[in-house]
């Protein structure tokens, strides 16, 4: 395999698609544009979800891109070895064009041949079976003939080799390719992703969208047959230059550098911390460059935390003057830049970082004043969990450097009472919007003689020709129901939209929950 920087590898796949008449189709906004009820851009693909059913896409049958995306659901969790907040998709589409045979010929031929994998280190996973869907036989077939053996396919569950963007929407099996990460260089005879997952790690998938999924689970065949790939980049290179993980390779390993030179501290054995940084700046330069900043709400909120964690993982790796904490962010955002090649405003992002940083060192002393009066009149070494979860719900001060404090006192946290009351809150969040149904109201008498809401957020987010049917309040809260809708209504584990509606009298209302009561969706106004 060769060795392949990341810069080199963009090259790669550009050319490769263009070879094989795919088009290049232009990024969508990490944030969704005005229109999008979406908070981020989560996969490539997400632009696609109209043209899955049949649409005509203007670039034609055949596209291909690298999508920046943004996910939040983990954020607790970078700071291990693969997760990230801001990252990047190479993914390439087929609109009824090819289907199996081609989609995975393409993929191995780029791998292979281009990239230059051996495929004795190489492993397949396709989908098993399930009472809609037979064995894909097929795709097995198609492997075996390139030359991959029989016990190097896995068979796996819809678990695992089903791929749906929405829990309403074109579905489909796909088929993954796995390469071999464990200790010995080669796989052993039957090592595959199902009998040997550890050593195995997951580096591209296709998926063969066939099906529409409706409300009931029910699926039909769709009037096209698609092909939707996906590929991490920072896995990709992680791989190709032979790294540990992706904060080793050439896309993180310059900003861990001029960390460990800032502060005179080693990136080893404190390697949490470092990653923590360099992530989030990562993922806030962007959400900056997409003119968002920092506030208590929705993306802005999460552009918030993600600098507030940053700082305080940077300062607890070694704290600093406010200048040389300047000249490091100033620097670092120039070096982002010029790794992502963005030619982004560095200057504003980085006034955007440092005004909001200033902010939260006011937060800190605040909290840390509550803290020590905490640790002061203890009766004994320890903090109840309630203290702290109140020191972190309403004063944001942030549960690791309470950690950090505690333990610099030889003090102890009932962390298991702070984690019940997190979940405890964040289900009563998730309640809000659903009190009403369960106290009994009697729905059907608010809305007699309304006919099912007409959804059509997958084509239209923006949309200035629905009518406003009802406009009601049940127990002081304000409820609309339109004819026709882009908001999701909660459903199938999927939350609900929220958004912007402007009213036929000029009034500007906000959107906070979507519910279903009979095909009806009713728009909670905050």
């Amino acid at each position: 395999m060769k060795n392949i920087s990341s810069k080199q590898l963009r090259e790669h796949w550009k050319s490769f698609r263009l070879s094989k008449n795919h088009t290049y189709l232009p990024e969508s906004s990490l944030i969704g544009g005005k229109e999008s009820t979406a908070m981020f851009t989560i996969a490539g693909m997400q632009q696609i979800i109209p043209y899955l059913s049949g649409k005509e896409h203007q670039l034609g049958k055949r596209l291909f891109n690298i999508q920046k995306c943004i996910r939040t659901v983990d954020i607790d969790e970078v700071g291990d070895a693969s997760h990230c907040t801001f990252f990047e998709m190479m993914g390439n589409w087929s609109l009824g064009e090819y289907f199996k045979k081609e989609s995975v010929q393409r993929s191995w031929e780029f791998l292979v041949d281009e990239l230059g994998f051996d495929p004795k280190k190489l492993a397949i996973t396709v989908f098993e079976w399930d009472n809609d869907t037979p064995r894909d036989d097929e795709t097995a077939t198609y492997r075996k003939n390139m030359g991959i053996s029989e016990d190097k396919i896995a068979y796996m569950p819809a678990d695992n080799n089903r791929r749906s963007p929405w829990p309403v929407w074109p579905c489909g099996p796909d088929t993954e390719i796995f390469y071999r990460v464990g200790k010995s260089e080669f796989p052993s005879k039957n090592s595959n992703p199902k009998t040997d997952e550890d050593n195995w790690l997951e580096i591209w998938n296709n998926v063969f969208m066939e099906f529409y999924r409706d409300e009931t689970g029910k699926l039909t065949k769709l009037k096209n047959q698609n092909v939707d790939t996906g590929m991490g980049f920072e896995r990709m290179s992680k791989v190709l230059q032979w790294k540990e993980t992706v904060f080793d390779t050439d896309i993180f390993a310059p900003l861990i550098a001029l960390i460990e030179t800032t502060l005179d501290v080693p990136y080893k054995g404190n390697e949490r911390r470092f990653r923590i940084v360099v992530d989030h700046i990562r993922t806030a330069f962007f959400l900056i460059a997409h003119d968002i900043i920092p506030s208590n709400e929705g993306r802005w909120y999460v552009l918030r935390r993600l600098i507030r964690r940053m700082y305080y993982n940077f300062m607890l790796l070694k704290s600093v003057p406010e200048d040389v904490f300047d000249i490091f962010i100033t620097t670092i955002v120039t070096f982002v830049d010029a790794l992502t090649q963005a030619k982004a405003n560095t200057k504003n992002i980085s006034v955007v970082v440092i005004k909001e940083a200033r902010q939260f060192q006011k937060t800190i002393a605040h909290g840390q004043k509550l803290l020590d009066e905490l640790i002061k009149w203890a009766s004994k070494k320890s903090i109840s969990g309630k203290d702290i979860f109140k020191l972190y719900d309403t004063f944001w001060f942030p549960l690791e450097l309470t950690k950090e404090i505690l333990q610099d006192h030889w003090f102890s946290l009932d962390i298991i009472w702070f984690e019940q009351e997190m979940e405890a809150q964040q289900q009563r969040s998730r309640a809000w919007s659903k009190d009403m149904f369960k106290q009994g109201i009697d729905w059907a008498s608010y809305l007699q003689w309304i006919s099912p809401t007409k959804f059509i957020g997958y084509g239209n987010l923006l949309v200035d020709n629905v009518v406003l049917l009802k406009d009601f309040d049940v127990q002081w809260q304000r409820i609309l129901v339109f004819d026709a809708t882009p908001f999701y209504a909660e459903s199938w584990g999927q939350i609900w939209d929220r958004g912007v509606v402007l009213l036929d009298n000029g009034q500007k209302v906000h959107i906070v929950q979507v519910q279903k009561y009979n095909g009806i969706f009713l728009h909670f106004v905050a």
